[in-house]
């Protein structure tokens, strides 16, 4: 898993990465967004537009679709935690939020979740966010 929270000028004001074994992608990417609300809970965000790059949460979040049972848990916590705040949740393609997939894939080599630092990030993740601060796009390579 990985997230970023910004303010409405893209500067980086918190980031998260670490892993998640054994688990369906479904339920990473549940984690992953129940780990960020908290974090901007916790920092006393009230406004709060939350970008994914599962169209499948979205539509969880939206009641559009039922969610497999067995986060059944986890998405009534994501739920009581949108509750207290005013949010809009929308889907971004993987590669229009390059930060969030670098993160998410740096998380794959940790053995722990990691609040990174935001004053020491990593030099390739500065300049990705300064391309999204710019407007310019991130070619992603494989």
């Amino acid at each position: 898993m990985g997230g970023i929270i910004r303010d409405h000028f893209g500067n980086a004001l918190a980031a998260f990465a670490g892993p998640f074994f054994n688990c369906l992608v479904i339920t990473a990417e549940l984690n992953a967004l129940s780990y960020g609300i908290e974090i901007c809970t916790t920092m006393g965000f009230n406004f709060i537009w939350i970008e994914v790059d599962a169209q499948l949460v979205v539509q969880i979040i939206n009641d559009q679709v039922i969610g497999n049972p067995n986060n059944f848990y986890l998405i009534r916590k994501i739920k009581q935690l949108l509750s207290s705040v005013n949010y809009n949740i929308s889907h971004i393609y993987r590669e229009d939020n390059a930060c969030a997939d670098w993160l998410a894939n740096w998380g794959c080599l940790l053995d722990n979740s990691q609040d990174l630092n935001i004053n020491a990030l990593h030099p390739a993740l500065k300049g990705m966010i300064n391309l999204d601060k710019t407007a310019l796009p991130y070619i992603r390579h494989l």
